[in-house]
């Protein structure tokens, strides 16, 4: 679990896995992983998660209207810039 944790917040920092998608990963991935829930690295992963969980990503979209999606995307194109500038630190820790 840990070289998946490791392999995701790389390819965060990589551009190759978008913060938002990478975060709710990485937080789901918490506790198989065995991290401690006060971890301060994962509590920003947590709290991008948490912040964003009602945008649509991944295959999620595949059920949403595509006018609604049109409507979401500026959010979601910020909620990517946001979580990109507070999670760097905490993939790169």
């Amino acid at each position: 679990m840990r070289k998946q944790v490791v392999a995701a917040a790389q390819a965060m920092l990589n551009g190759r896995l978008s913060f938002l998608v990478g975060s709710r990963k990485l937080a789901a991935l918490r506790h198989e992983a065995g991290i401690s829930v006060d971890d301060a690295d994962f509590m920003v992963l947590v709290g991008i998660d948490s912040e964003t969980d009602e945008l649509p990503l991944g295959a999620v979209r595949v059920h949403w209207d595509v006018a609604a999606l049109t409507r979401l995307q500026p959010e979601i194109d910020e909620a990517e810039r946001w979580a990109a500038k507070v999670g760097v630190d905490a993939c790169t820790s």
